[in-house]
């Protein structure tokens, strides 16, 4: 099992001597160095240019879903929190980030429905079942494709099961008893006027993610996360590309 670079509560020293596996003269970057700065980044520095921030994409991505959010730095709502879409686009968005760029090798779940990289997210690092997961996924479809609130499940899926699973009409709300709420009858697009919409909570979409984001920590300390090479087809150049930015502070 792989020691992990950093411990669960890295100093800045700690997190500063890996920054030369972002750049790019690095043409052979350490895996287990790119996962922790993945993880553990921001951190801000004086250079002879002025005070520069290195950042991760998953800062990135989990710092505007809290400010969309109505978050605080920690991920913790502020009063009932914000029923923005942007915010629950954002989360569902990182999610797909987290599924295309680490795996767990000991998943608390089973094998995902489908065969992408946010159900593989959702199967490697929370409790939800593939019902939810698949119902989520459809969620991200209509909003991150059309920013609506109905999915209609792609023609190329030939499973009957899995395209009533993601054949959807959603209403999203604050303050619902669960996660999700299972309409009476499922909605039909050849009868858009008959059968219910599915309810997501949006606060409680966002504290699943970020329990998620949590439990990839744990997973790190406990040497089970790497990060997600597709069998030799990414290498580690190719998957620090787009993960790392730097920007003046």
């Amino acid at each position: 099992m792989p020691r992990p670079w950093l411990p669960a509560d890295p100093t800045p020293a700690a997190i500063e001597a890996l920054l030369p596996q972002i750049r790019r003269g690095v043409s052979r970057p350490a895996p287990s160095k790119l996962l922790a700065l993945w993880l553990y980044l921001p951190i801000e520095l004086d250079t002879a240019n002025g005070r520069v921030a290195y950042r991760s994409s998953l800062d990135a991505s989990l710092r505007n879903c809290r400010e969309a959010a109505d978050r605080d730095a920690n991920g913790v709502r502020r009063g009932a929190g914000s029923g923005s879409w942007l915010a629950a686009m954002g989360y569902l968005a990182l999610v797909d980030q987290i599924g295309s760029a680490v795996t767990n090798r000991r998943p608390r779940h089973q094998t995902p429905s489908g065969r992408n990289s946010f159900e593989r997210a959702l199967a490697d690092f929370t409790s939800l079942n593939n019902q939810e997961a698949s119902c989520l996924y459809a969620l991200r479809n209509s909003l991150a494709h059309g920013f609506s609130l109905i999915n209609i499940s792609d023609a190329r899926v030939k499973d009957p099961v899995r395209r009533r699973l993601l054949t959807r009409m959603f209403t999203l709300t604050r303050g619902a008893s669960g996660l999700i709420e299972w309409p009476a009858h499922e909605w039909n697009p050849s009868r858009p006027h008959q059968g219910g919409a599915t309810i997501v909570d949006v606060g409680l979409l966002g504290d699943l993610v970020e329990e998620l984001v949590r439990e990839l920590r744990v997973v790190y300390a406990a040497g089970d996360l790497c990060i997600r090479l597709e069998r030799g087809r990414v290498s580690p150049a190719l998957w620090r590309a787009g993960r790392f930015f730097v920007h003046a502070v």
